[in-house]
């Protein structure tokens, strides 16, 4: 039997979580604030590369919510650097062009500064092992997250981690949150109603 999650019911988890944070997102008028929350997307299946190095068994050192910390603050780090020598220099050049069109970008952009994307980056990374953490433990061989301070194992509801139909449901249910997202915070909502608005006007025989 497979210990780890098939990826599909990783994803499905991730999708989940995540599709609050990119509605609110992306009603307030903040989309690269909703891209980069994607990120989550990348850091999640890191706990599992593991199994390519020898001495580390799978669910062990990586599985824990130390690792979480960690990978928090590098991401913190990284969206220090970013903010600070790349988004701010580049609303900066933005601001000084004089063309309109540009406007809503440069007052997006600006919104990135350091502090903001060293506070994404911490929950970017931080949470995305903790998701992945969440999809081992509700299987039923669970993980060791507060390894090395306690071998305690912890599992909840016991899935197999190879069952396809719990993957599916997971994966089913990630995708159906973020369609719902699509459809009431993206012009692709607006664009759905129309053409059932001008199928509806559409005369029947």
């Amino acid at each position: 039997m497979r210990i780890a999650m098939y990826r599909n019911g990783h994803v499905g988890i991730v999708l989940l979580f995540l599709s609050p944070f990119l509605y609110t997102f992306l009603r307030a008028g903040r989309p690269f604030l909703a891209l980069l929350s994607l990120g989550v997307l990348v850091i999640e299946p890191l706990p599992n590369r593991d199994q390519r190095f020898d001495g580390f068994r799978n669910r062990g050192t990586s599985h824990t919510f130390l690792t979480a910390a960690l990978v928090g603050w590098l991401c913190a780090g990284g969206g220090w650097v970013l903010g600070t020598y790349v988004t701010a220099p580049i609303a900066d050049w933005l601001s000084t062009t004089g063309i309109n069109a540009f406007t809503w970008i440069v007052v997006r952009f600006s919104a990135l500064d350091a502090p903001t994307l060293s506070a994404v980056g911490w929950c970017v990374g931080s949470s995305g092992i903790v998701l992945h953490l969440l999809g081992d433990i509700i299987t039923g061989p669970g993980v060791q997250p507060l390894l090395p301070f306690s071998k305690r194992r912890v599992s909840f509801v016991g899935l197999h981690p190879d069952s396809r139909l719990a993957n599916g449901l997971l994966f089913g249910l990630g995708a159906g949150a973020i369609l719902l997202v699509a459809l009431l915070a993206t012009p692709l909502g607006s664009v759905l109603q129309t053409g059932l608005t001008l199928l509806s006007d559409i005369p029947t025989p």
